[in-house]
Parts: C-alpha cells; structure tokens; sequence
C-alpha cells in the first residue's frame, strides 16, 4: 500500500489515472491515502540526538512507514545507515 502511493506520487498521474493503468480500486486508494494521512498526524518526525548527553542505555525507536519497527542503541552510525535503507 505505501509503496504504491509513494510510486503514484512519483508518477504525476491523476489518482484516477494512477488506478486505472495499475487495476487498483479507486475507493480502496482513497481510503489508503486517508488512513496514511491519518497516522502522519500522529507521527513524531525526525528527532536530534546528542552524542554527548544521550545515556548509553537509552534505546532508539525507528518506525518505518510500512509499519517495521527497530529499537536501537544510541549508536549513531547505525541509526543513520538504518534510516537512509528507507
């Protein structure tokens, strides 16, 4: 479902259009759309870590949009290789 509207936004068509050519039920697209942006309201976004003051038994919580969830340590190099694999 995500990838589909990520690819639909890519794409510049209609959502109309964007269904037809990819046999998707345009209510059940609307519905998508709704429900994503729904969850983005309820979306924290993107948080600054400092090195410095973060306690080395603090995890971090990277959520993707397809829902994965990954708790991580405060390893910044990890962090920011798992946040580009989206």
């Amino acid at each position: 479902m995500l990838s589909m509207i990520a690819d639909w936004q890519q794409s510049g068509k209609s959502k109309k259009a964007y269904c037809a050519e990819n046999g998707v039920d345009e209510a059940k697209f609307y519905y998508w759309i709704s429900r994503i942006k729904e969850s983005d309201k309820s979306a924290v976004g993107f948080l600054t870590i400092d090195k410095d003051k973060a306690g080395k038994h603090r995890d971090v919580e990277i959520i993707y949009p397809n829902g994965v969830r990954i708790k991580v340590g405060n390893d910044l190099g990890l962090l920011s290789q798992l946040v580009r694999l989206y």
